[in-house]
């Protein structure tokens, strides 16, 4: 064997070694962009998510802050209420307030209906 047919080997085995470290990297570069692929569509799945979340926390407060204010209506309105049930047991003369029928139970019917 000469010094040429040396000189193809080694210039063969460095060519297959090239071709291989060729294909290596591509094979590297089609997972990469595989997976950076992926990324992105995971990433743009969240940032849907995040938005219809933000959308629907947005949505809850502004209910909360509606509850907030009916709760508040209906508590003074109860309480004026009350106030007026108040004024009108005040306003009961204490000669009527000693009698039998202010004293005695009322029906059971008109319970109910009060406790409702």
């Amino acid at each position: 064997m000469g010094i040429g047919d040396l000189l193809t080997k080694y210039f063969t085995v460095i060519a297959f070694v090239v071709v291989i470290v060729i294909l290596g990297l591509c094979g590297w570069i089609w997972v990469q962009s595989n997976t950076i692929d992926s990324l992105t569509a995971k990433n743009q799945a969240q940032a849907r998510t995040i938005d219809t979340q933000s959308k629907t926390i947005t949505k809850l407060k502004a209910d909360a802050a509606l509850n907030r204010k009916l709760t508040d209506e209906i508590t003074k309105a109860e309480a004026e209420a009350r106030s007026k049930s108040d004024d009108v047991i005040k306003s009961i003369p204490h000669e009527i307030k000693q009698s039998n029928p202010y004293n005695a139970d009322a029906p059971r019917n008109v319970i109910e209906f009060l406790q409702q």
